[in-house]
């Protein structure tokens, strides 16, 4: 027998471990990323804005101070929705990179914001069934009663999951919604960091 540790992630009952990018968000090193518009609540601003570069032209870049260019579009497929484009901006000092989204589409998750609030949070704007896998609900709700985010809170007095978080933002959402005036609130505070 060899004292050697055990390859690959532990099969033991408990919970897998929370990732990385549901605890912190990214290095403040890279170039680029992702620079969401709480501001636009649906589709229809949002085509609105699409005319215009300028109404979706992120400030100037982190590194450099540079004023950032139009890069071309890139279309977004939200699962069960229609396709859209969104702006990319690049830097032509530093080579950085921005895609901009509107505040009504989640950030890594392939859907709007209503879907996964439909999913995750109990409102009265709840939608008719929508098309999401069970595993991927389930997913969703672990992700949220998470308590990542209790330092982020505790800093305001509060020691909540996300859950308790999310159903305490219902009220103060507004148009876009609990998870998605959340998430962005969040990406103001500590880029990068995920609502799910």
């Amino acid at each position: 027998m060899t004292n050697k540790e055990p390859a690959g992630p532990s099969r033991g009952p408990g919970p897998p471990p929370t990732p990385v990018y549901l605890v912190g968000g990214y290095a403040s090193s890279v170039k680029g990323g992702t620079v969401i518009i709480g501001e636009v609540p649906d589709r229809e601003d949002h085509a609105r804005r699409m005319l215009d570069p300028e109404t979706y032209r992120p400030p100037p870049c982190v590194h450099c101070g540079r004023r950032m260019h139009g890069h071309g579009m890139r279309l977004r497929k939200p699962v069960g929705e229609t396709p859209f484009d969104i702006r990319r901006y690049t830097c032509p000092s530093c080579g950085g990179a921005l895609q901009v989204l509107p505040g009504f589409l989640a950030r890594h998750l392939w859907r709007t914001w209503r879907v996964v609030e439909a999913v995750c949070v109990v409102t009265s704007r709840r939608q008719p069934a929508m098309m999401v896998a069970p595993r991927t609900r389930r997913r969703w709700r672990a992700r949220a009663r998470l308590a990542a985010l209790t330092e982020l809170v505790a800093r305001v007095g509060l020691d909540a999951t996300r859950w308790a978080l999310l159903v305490a933002f219902v009220p103060l959402a507004g148009l876009l919604g609990a998870c998605a005036s959340l998430a962005n609130l969040l990406n103001r505070l500590r880029p990068g960091l995920r609502v799910m």
